[in-house]
């Protein structure tokens, strides 16, 4: 699993606009790492202020595709944060093991981070609604949760529309703060679009890889997770 460019873009975006700066701690859901190139992740980096010299331990990826992969927890460091850490069960970049099938109880997490990312590790989960659950209980009041998940030709158990991420929104009452669809050309490429199905059914499906969709909410309640319905 892994933050592409689009994605990553969208996170120099985010704290530019001052959704994610000054952020302290960051939970992802799965152990994910960068699929960016080398020059596009310089140019970002420059964009707000950073020197050349912060770049030194990206160099691997002037090779990309092909080299070793780079966790996004030196990104998450290189953008502001100090604690940081990721729940994936196979424990790759000291990822803590949790299965997230099962009702989250370590209380020691609970409303404790900043931001939550589920960056396509949920559809992964059988017990869809109870990791949507525990991804809303880590995250702090005023904290941000950040999801991206499969629209068409994904690879988990789900695909997702709009309507599960606007009814998760309003039933737990988190403000919407971005949402777009992300159009996968190639294997490696993201551009993001509004979302607008309007839009979207535009698209020729035959010329894209795969598309997903992106949301960006804040966290309002210090209250449980709801149910949730479809009527």
């Amino acid at each position: 699993m892994g933050m592409k460019n689009g994605l990553i873009e969208l996170a120099f975006e985010l704290k530019q606009r001052g959704i994610i700066d000054n952020l302290d701690s960051v939970l992802d859901f799965g152990s994910q790492e960068l699929r960016i190139t080398y020059s596009e992740l310089e140019n970002l980096f420059l964009k707000i202020g950073k020197t050349k010299s912060i770049l030194k331990k990206y160099e691997i990826l002037k090779k990309f595709p092909k080299g070793k992969r780079i966790s996004t927890k030196i990104l998450w460091k290189d953008l502001g944060f100090n604690k940081i850490f990721s729940f994936d069960i196979n424990k790759q970049h000291n990822s803590l093991n949790y299965d997230l099938n099962d009702p989250f109880l370590d209380k020691k997490f609970f409303n404790n981070f900043d931001l939550v990312t589920d960056f396509g590790n949920n559809e992964h989960i059988y017990n869809l609604s109870e990791a949507y659950k525990t991804l809303y209980k880590v995250c702090k009041k005023d904290g941000i949760i950040w999801c991206f998940q499969s629209v068409f030709r994904g690879n988990g158990f789900y695909n997702f529309d709009q309507s599960f991420f606007e009814t998760y929104a309003a039933y737990n009452q988190l403000s919407i703060l971005y949402s777009a669809y992300v159009i996968h050309v190639g294997q490696y490429d993201q551009f993001l679009i509004p979302c607008n199905k309007d839009l979207l059914n535009a698209i020729n499906l035959f010329n894209v890889n795969s598309i997903y969709i992106t949301y960006v909410f804040r966290k309002n309640l210090d209250e449980d997770p709801k149910n949730i319905y479809q009527y």
